[in-house]
């Protein structure tokens, strides 16, 4: 066991190397992406509203945008790509119960007679009463055309509606078996035996107006814990955060700020095997720095002893032709 000063020291390498890696993967992954996307021909637009995150990312991939959608915008990292292409309505949430003139007014100003809405169950974990087949009764007297996406049969089935409805029969072949091939070779990676790994999920959100980052923690039985972390035989710790007599806001805890920055003490209570993180991966690199040089014992827990700390993209389940490739990158880290 190291004295206190050479713990930080190792940290202050183990943080400072990290951030250097972060820079070179996103360099990376950034300029795979120009590439790829400088090989195939931009999305055509089409005259249809679409209601759902998941029906707007099969339209993307089939190469077509709407005019306007309404999609969770806040969780879905693909909407901030998207909303200098297509005019965002709202979330679902907020074009039936906030503002449900946004989409007979977006009907209007575009001349567009067709809307496509999802249908999914559940819509998301997070607001399980809302669903995006709701503004059908805010439409019934728009005079709009309302179509449908079932995903009660399937990603494969859903893939297929939406491809009718958009004219793009002739992309399905071509894209679920770029999607097969990409969930097989995820799946080989995959090991039989679950190891049961403590794995805790960072969450920082950076505030303009104040220079600061939130932190958050990803409570179980989330979008993480289904998609992600139950398919590679982990487990989510990050319940030692919850507030007492609190529960989680939006699928997440926040973590508590106090004098000097924030409490995150619970790390040794949890000794997370591994550290995840999500959104603004230097707020979060910075807080555990803070927090490290003012409790030296933290630098004690295994994720920082093993060097088992990851930014790694979040996942909603929005972007559902995409998972594959994201699980490949989850699986990249987390699995030896």
């Amino acid at each position: 066991m190291f004295c206190e000063r050479v713990e930080m020291g190792k940290m202050g390498r183990i943080l400072g190397l990290f951030s250097v890696a972060v820079l070179l993967m996103v360099m990376g992954l950034f300029s795979g992406g120009v590439e790829a996307n400088m090989k195939s021909p931009p999305p055509e637009r089409a005259k249809v509203i679409i209601i759902g995150d998941r029906v707007v990312d099969i339209a993307y991939n089939l190469g077509v945008v709407p005019e306007a959608m309404s999609v969770r915008a806040s969780l879905w990292p693909m909407a901030h790509h998207l909303k200098t292409a297509v005019r965002i309505l709202g979330c679902p949430r907020c074009i039936t119960v906030k503002n449900p003139q946004a989409v007979p007014e977006a009907l209007k100003e575009f001349d567009i007679h067709r809307v496509i809405i999802e249908k999914s169950d559940p819509f998301c974990l997070y607001k399980p009463e809302i669903t995006a087949e709701r503004i059908a009764s805010v439409l019934k007297d728009s005079g709009a055309t309302i179509e449908y996406v079932d995903f009660s049969e399937g990603l494969e089935s859903a893939v297929h509606q939406t491809a009718v409805l958009l004219n793009r029969e002739d992309r399905i072949a071509p894209l679920m078996e770029k999607y097969g091939k990409a969930m097989d070779k995820a799946s080989a990676k995959l090991s039989q035996e679950k190891s049961g790994k403590k794995v805790l999920i960072l969450n920082g959100i950076f505030q303009g107006s104040t220079g600061r980052t939130i932190l958050r923690v990803e409570a179980p039985g989330g979008y993480t814990d289904r998609f992600l972390l139950d398919v590679l035989g982990f487990v989510n710790c990050g319940d030692v955060f919850k507030p007492q007599g609190g529960e989680a806001e939006k699928g997440y805890y926040m973590v508590r700020r106090q004098k000097g920055g924030v409490d995150l003490s619970p790390l040794l209570t949890a000794d997370p095997d591994i550290i995840v993180m999500t959104g603004d991966v230097a707020g979060i690199q910075k807080a555990l720095a803070e927090h490290c040089a003012a409790d030296p014992a933290t630098a004690k827990v295994k994720a920082f002893q093993s060097m088992a700390l990851y930014a790694l993209p979040l996942y909603v389940d929005s972007s559902v032709l995409e998972y594959p490739e994201l699980l490949q990158q989850w699986i990249a880290a987390l699995i030896p």
